[in-house]
């Protein structure tokens, strides 16, 4: 049995050594460079930057050309007043007609302001929702890649404890042997290393899928082979006060719901700018020619500039405007309840990732001594194991605590780095851990 675990051993240790090593760092930076869902929140910022000119906030003016031709055949008959007659079959007539025009808009009740301000905020509004999506992505990922890390940790304990359940399997089999032990004594001992070598294939199973599924969140092929540290590293985190501040000025939640009022704000601006005037400024440059091949006039042709400015008063309209801007004010207080609400909420996650994150670190403090003790006692229940001093049972008790102390630390160190990279997400400093 000895000699198939070591050949395991050896070929996952190959199997290793053949991987890429992955940091965080790196895994951080590949999901901003490669993450699908961040690539397309990206397209979105640059839509709004594209769409954020004066061209469709309507404050330039319109320039444009036109041109038509027609060509006709006509009978002409006609009867004039000096008594003579004109009968023709198939005379030919042509127009042409063109001009260049421009007409602007000069003023619209500042209406073309408000839409800029407009424009100029959902461009922002594009940003936030980008630094949204990458932030949660990059909380996935760090979630992720800290997963795989206790999972390998995990691993490395349950074949640590392999080792020790073979040694127990070993002095069992030999005390069977010599006929001081008792046959279920090694039965049992062989069913225990059976259940570490299934925990430890179902946790490398568990690694295998973290794996995919980190590589998803990082942009690369779910079947790409790499391998990641083996240690939680915990970081210092602000004071709560802080962290409240930095919510206000960089948390995407924040600022985007602050970006749909201002948004809502301009919308109404351009809702009231219908309730004055407006005033366009018209021009025009035309050229016509006129040809018939009978009749009185047989070609004419007119040409030169021509200006107009036109005034519309709005007088009424039903009450719309009324109405319009009655509906954006309820939806203005309505994103006023919103950020109020987002604010209680975050308050709450703030406060729950600091109960979280203060509980995670007495639990690694005390899990750490408790497992010294563990570690200590295991080594003693072996050695008087081997003595006949304790029973299999009593051994195997000791083991099954020694276990469950490692599992609570591992976890507890993950429950730590998740609050750590929460109250990161809240503060918008996700991406510096």
């Amino acid at each position: 049995m000895k000699i198939s675990s070591l050949i395991i051993s050896l070929l996952i240790v190959g199997v290793l050594n053949g991987q890429d090593s992955l940091t965080i760092d790196e895994a951080i930076q590949s999901a901003i460079n490669h993450n699908y869902g961040v690539l397309i929140s990206k397209n979105t910022v640059d839509i709004g930057k594209i769409n954020n000119n004066w061209a469709n906030a309507g404050a330039v003016p319109v320039i444009s050309a036109t041109a038509n031709k027609t060509i006709g055949v006509s009978n002409i008959q006609q009867q004039l007043n000096s008594g003579s007659t004109i009968d023709k079959t198939g005379a030919t007539n042509q127009n042409l007609n063109t001009g260049v025009g421009i007409s602007w808009k000069v003023f619209d009740g500042f209406k073309m302001f408000a839409t800029k301000k407009r424009l100029e905020e959902l461009e922002r509004n594009g940003e936030y929702a980008f630094r949204k999506s990458v932030d949660e992505t990059l909380f996935d990922v760090v979630s992720q890649f800290y997963n795989i890390v206790k999972l390998n940790e995990q691993l490395k304990a349950t074949n640590e404890q392999i080792q020790l359940y073979e040694d127990r399997l070993k002095i069992a089999d030999m005390k069977y042997n010599i006929g001081s032990g008792a046959k279920y004594e090694l039965l049992q001992a062989k069913v225990d290393l059976n259940e570490q070598r299934s925990n430890a294939l179902n946790i490398q199973n568990s690694i295998q899928l973290a794996k995919v599924t980190l590589s998803n969140l990082i942009g690369k092929k779910p079947d790409t082979a790499y391998k990641v540290a083996d240690t939680i590293i915990l970081h210092s985190i602000p004071d709560i006060s802080t962290v409240e501040n930095k919510i206000e000025s960089k948390n995407p939640d924040v600022l985007l719901a602050n970006s749909n009022l201002a948004i809502l704000l301009q919308t109404k601006r351009e809702i009231n700018a219908g309730r004055l005037p407006t005033v366009t400024l018209n021009g025009n440059y035309n050229f016509l020619r006129t040809s018939n091949g009978a009749g009185l006039t047989l070609s004419n042709q007119n040409y030169g500039p021509s200006a107009s400015i036109g005034v519309a008063v709005p007088i009424f309209n039903g009450g719309l405007i009324r109405k319009q801007s009655s509906v954006e004010d309820i939806l203005i207080k309505n994103q006023n309840l919103t950020i109020e609400q987002l604010k209680s909420t975050l308050q709450t996650s703030v406060l729950n990732a600091f109960i979280n994150y203060q509980n995670a670190l007495n639990l690694v403090a005390f899990e750490r001594s408790n497992l010294a003790l563990a570690s200590e006692n295991i080594f003693i229940a072996l050695q008087r194991f081997k003595m006949l001093n304790i029973t299999s049972i009593e051994l195997r008790t000791v083991q099954i605590s020694y276990i469950d102390a490692e599992n609570r630390l591992f976890n507890a160190l993950y429950q730590a780095k998740l609050a750590e990279a929460e109250i990161a997400l809240l503060t918008g400093d996700i991406s510096g851990l």
